[in-house]
């Protein structure tokens, strides 16, 4: 029992936790799902996996008080050494057979040997996604208990030194042999990249420790190696390691971890010691933003690889609520750790401000990252439906939204990466009549009613979004039609509930008919249509008609302008941002009408990117142009 306990005290720990001084290195239960409490965590066993590094001081290895019953949803996949049961084995930290192993090695309890080639390179200047054709082998300094490393892991990573993998060749499989140039081509199939799986060596395996060239070649690998740096595990994932800390960009760090696995047996310490710099880290950039401010009070704390943290996003709405966004398995797996280091950051750095945290997830892309537990989002469903129609007032660009973060609404309940391009467009519209298309809860179109504009329609399918939207007009004191204003108040601001693309084609048909005049401004904002590289050509063809319709609508006499955006990440990066362009161009071709790209950028400030795995990350693209008039009309 007091074995028992003290596992479960070990996981839910986020504290430093010494080395105990007893018979055992106390080592955590590791979930495979979300973080259950302690009641569920002991009436459901089944839904945990063994932390194998439970070995006493004698050199017996405890036997794992788990059983694994309920962990067919997790397959290994890995290739590895057949390990032979037995009843005895040594310490591995203190093994006569492991002299010669950097001790820095022996002290991790997995390790992964990256390929030597113009990847690795990159992993090492910070390239964060290590993708599984990189790996040459893994290895494992621990338990015989368990012969692959468990999903959620934390591991060091390694690329191979310079003359190094000649002695292990004759030990790998001829498909995971050391290979240059580019071994995970991109745009490859995602199933493919997820079988290609590396070889896996344990240490205190018979089959290892008995056999004097394999454990020479190990050696020689590992003394020459290069460290990267620390990362999650994910055997299940085309991304095999999620990079969390780099030892050559923040060393400080790095040591911090090692000496932590040096000195405690919890990986949960490491974890948190990872997560409290990198989080501190992301508040510190945002204050340099000047987030949060007295006209902004919603903005993007942690934005993935962006803050080093891939898988992981987290908004700040109206400094009321932390909206966590989980996509990764190894955000689940650390949930608990995960809600706690927040929590006691944002208390510590914004201290006369109460954020309440709330957990969601997004389901397809945790399915493509090989998680497959049930999805535990936060609260339970009757908390959420409760809570559903609770409102959280946000400030954004010293304007005002209703939000409702509990409701099961889209992603986070507000799109804060548009900040800036609200701010941009806004300032042209003065006296403009402007039409605002997908207009979500109305940010473009109120921008343009606080800055003079004679007229602003906003459309979208979504008649949640349309109320939101002319709610969010009333807040602000803009007089907004929702059809049952009958005041002699001229109404500046609209919006309404239509399929934007027959919007159009019916504001075209009003305009030929005289019913309807041309407009000056128009904002183009719809969602994602090219989620991944084999839609982009289907998503191309859209791009082009939706913006040949709205095109067609600018007045030809005047001109005009056009802010068109794409928040598909296929299309932001192909040809370095150039297809999107081209795309337009050929939409303005198709309206007979000449444009002219006056201002082009990405979201805001705060949704920060990764240098090293650019244009990894950049996923919206936001294009100002200029529409000539037709030269009749000059």
């Amino acid at each position: 029992m007091l074995f028992h306990m003290t596992n479960i005290i070990c996981a839910s720990a986020l504290w430093p936790m010494a080395r105990p001084q007893a018979k055992f290195w106390m080592r955590p239960v590791r979930f495979m799902g979300t973080y259950m409490s302690q009641n569920n965590f002991l009436s459901n066993p089944s839904h945990n996996t063994y932390d194998p590094r439970n070995l006493n001081r004698s050199g017996s290895n405890t036997k794992n008080p788990w059983k694994q019953n309920g962990m067919s949803e997790f397959p290994s996949k890995l290739q590895h050494w057949h390990l032979r049961a037995s009843s005895t084995s040594q310490d591995p930290l203190s093994s006569a057979k492991l002299s010669g192993f950097p001790e820095e090695h022996l002290s991790n309890l997995y390790t992964v040997m990256v390929t030597r080639n113009r990847n690795s390179m990159s992993f090492r200047e910070g390239n964060p996604l290590i993708f599984s054709g990189a790996i040459s082998y893994t290895i494992q300094n621990g338990s015989k208990n368990l012969s692959s490393i468990q999903m959620g892991s934390l591991v060091k990573v390694v690329v191979a030194g310079p003359s190094s993998g000649e002695l292990m060749t004759s030990f790998l499989p001829q498909s995971t042999k050391p290979k240059g140039g580019n071994s995970q081509k991109k745009g490859g199939n995602l199933e493919d990249a997820k079988l290609k799986t590396a070889p896996h060596f344990n240490l205190v395996d018979d089959n290892v420790s008995t056999n004097a060239s394999l454990l020479d070649a190990l050696r020689q690998d590992l003394s020459q190696s290069q460290t990267i740096g620390f990362g999650v595990y994910n055997p299940h994932s085309m991304y095999r390691v999620r990079m969390l800390c780099n030892e050559l960009l923040d060393p400080i760090l790095h040591k911090n971890v090692q000496n932590s696995l040096k000195t405690n047996a919890c990986q949960q310490e490491a974890l948190r010691i990872i997560l409290t710099h990198k989080i501190k880290a992301a508040v510190k950039c945002r204050q340099m933003l000047g987030l949060p401010s007295a006209k902004t009070d919603t903005f993007r704390l942690v934005n993935g690889e962006g803050d080093g943290l891939s898988g992981l996003v987290i908004d700040i709405l109206g400094m009321k609520v932390a909206v966590i966004m989980s996509s990764a398995s190894w955000c689940q797996i650390y949930k608990t750790a995960i809600q706690a280091v927040l929590q006691e950051i944002l208390i510590e750095s914004y201290p006369t401000s109460s954020v309440e945290t709330i957990w969601r997830t997004t389901p397809s892309r945790l399915q493509q990252d090989g998680y497959n537990a049930p999805l535990h989002e936060n609260g339970t469903q009757n908390e959420m439906l409760e809570r559903s129609n609770e409102v959280v007032l946000i400030r954004e660009n010293d304007i005002n939204y209703q939000t409702f973060p509990w409701a099961g609404g889209q992603k986070t309940g507000f799109y804060c990466d548009q900040r800036d391009n609200k701010l941009l467009i806004g300032q042209y519209c003065a006296g403009k009549r402007v039409l605002d298309l997908c207009c979500y809860s109305g940010g473009f179109a109120l921008h343009a009613a606080k800055q003079g504009a004679s007229m602003v329609i906003g459309v979208d399918s979504s008649q949640e979004a349309v109320d939101c939207a002319t709610a969010n007009a009333r807040l602000n004191n803009i007089t907004a039609d929702d059809g049952t204003n009958n005041s002699d108040t001229q109404v500046v601001i609209s919006f309404v509930r239509a399929d934007v693309t027959q919007f159009m084609k019916d504001f075209w048909q009003e305009i030929q008919s005289g019913q309807q005049d041309y407009v000056d401004v128009i904002i183009l904002d719809p969602p994602k249509l090219a989620p991944n590289l084999s839609g982009l050509d289907r998503a191309s063809r859209k791009y082009l008609a939706l913006n040949r319709d709205a095109i067609k609508l600018i007045d030809p006499v005047k001109g005009g302008l056009i802010l068109t955006h794409t928040c598909s990440g296929a299309m932001t990066q192909r040809d370095g941002g150039a297809f999107f362009v081209n795309t337009i161009q050929s939409a303005a071709v198709t309206a007979r009408r000449q444009i002219s790209l006056m201002h082009m950028q990405g979201a805001a400030s705060c949704h920060t990117i990764s240098p090293a795995g650019y244009p990894g990350g950049a996923y919206l693209t936001s294009a100002l142009f200029y529409v000539s008039p037709v030269v009749d009309g000059i």
